[in-house]
Order: structure tokens, then C-alpha cells, then sequence
């Protein structure tokens, strides 16, 4: 499995028989720095804020996945579990959607733009984790502290942060600095290659690096 960002918490996973899962595209309008063009076969939308549910962006036969339930989609055994956008149970900024699923026999946890520790039922349903998209920049969802606590609760092999600051965001977040600055050996990748037998021990901190983000030019 390949895991490419493409910007704020849009990744793109492809598998090794080449099917390809787009997580919560956004409006390019909407977060400040363009999205590629493709044709993807799955697409997962956490919650339906325009940064973060562009299904356009997926093309046009993409099986769009929305919304807490069991779902089964090429193969693929989704699950989507309820949470908040906010700690005050949604009140503040609505429902959010964490899914996890598993690809090449790597076990994928995305937050989407989660608000709040986990509880303990929703820690079961999410189970084992091998890789884990977490959000860190705060003012919408947890910040540094928030996903630090995250993280002790699910033990991931493999985090990577999102949803934080970059130099083309459109609008106001953390930076992803308080979220590294005490942890060791984090390493910048621009793609991120995981397989079942790869997987070792936990804790391990990756920064997907997107040129996009940065000011830079979309693959387009």
C-alpha cells in the first residue's frame, strides 16, 4: 500500500492490485491550494464540510462512502464509527465520521476531523491500528495535545499527522510543530509504502510532505 498526501486531510491509498481510496477531498476554493485530477474507485467523506467533501474530485465512478454503518466496497470491509467534530457532542460543529478499514493487510484509521478523546466503545470498534491519519492543528478538532492522548489510546505502528497549517492554507490553524517537537526520529516522506510484514513495533511519526500545500504545483 501507497499513501500519498494530497493536502490539509485528503490522502490517496493505493493498493497493490492497484485499486486507489481517496479520504475526505476538499473544494480547492474552500482550503486554499488545488486538488488533483483522477479516477479513484473508492472515496470515504467524513463529515460534509466543503474541506472535506469534494466526491467530484474522486471522477466520476467512484464509490462514495458517507456516514457511520458497515459497508463492503470492492472487496474492501469499511467501517464507519460515529464521533464529534467538536467535545461538546457535536453541538458546536456537527457529527464526524472516523473509518477504518483494511488494505493490503494494513490496518488504516482515519480521524477525519475528530473533536474529542476517544471513549471506550468507540477505542473497541476501531480496534488494531497500523496506520493512523490524525488531525493536530486545533481550532476545529484536537490540537497537538488532544491527538497526543489519541495516540496513547490506539498505539498506531505508523502516524500521520494532518489538518494543520501549511503556507497555502486558506485559513487559520496550528502548525504541526507542537505535535513533533518532543518526538524522536520523525521522518518526511513525499510517499509513504507500508506492507503487513513492514509493520513494527509503535509510535512511529511520519510528515507526508505535499508540494501542493506548500505553495507548490498540484500534480495535475
Amino acid at each position: 500500500m501507497i499513501a500519498t498526501w494530497l493536502g490539509h486531510s485528503c490522502f490517496l491509498l493505493k493498493g497493490d492490485d492497484d485499486l486507489l481510496i481517496l479520504l475526505d477531498p476538499f473544494f480547492e476554493d474552500e482550503v486554499g491550494y488545488p486538488i488533483p485530477i483522477m479516477e479513484t474507485n473508492i472515496v470515504t467523506i467524513s463529515h460534509d464540510h466543503l474541506d472535506h467533501n469534494n466526491i467530484d474530485a474522486a471522477g466520476s465512478n467512484s464509490d462514495v462512502i458517507f456516514g457511520p454503518g458497515e459497508y463492503i466496497s470492492m472487496g474492501i470491509e469499511i467501517l464507519g464509527i460515529k464521533s464529534y467534530h467538536d467535545d461538546k457532542k457535536g453541538r458546536q460543529r456537527g457529527e464526524n465520521t472516523i473509518f477504518c478499514f483494511e488494505l493490503d493487510g494494513v490496518r488504516v484509521c482515519h480521524l477525519g476531523d475528530l473533536g474529542h478523546a476517544l471513549s471506550p466503545s468507540q477505542i473497541r470498534e476501531i480496534g488494531p491500528v497500523d496506520l493512523l491519519f490524525i488531525p493536530v492543528g486545533g481550532r476545529y478538532t484536537i490540537d497537538a495535545k488532544g491527538a497526543n492522548e489519541v495516540m496513547k489510546q490506539l498505539h498506531p505502528a505508523v502516524t500521520v499527522p494532518m489538518h494543520y497549517r501549511t503556507a497555502a492554507l486558506s485559513f487559520d490553524l496550528d502548525t504541526v510543530d507542537d505535535f513533533i517537537k518532543e518526538k524522536e526520529g520523525v521522518t518526511i516522506l513525499e510517499t509513504l509504502q507500508l506492507t503487513e510484514e513492514t509493520l513494527e513495533g509503535d509510535g512511529r511519526v511520519v510528515l507526508l510532505s505535499c508540494p501542493a500545500a506548500e505553495g507548490g504545483p498540484a500534480n495535475r
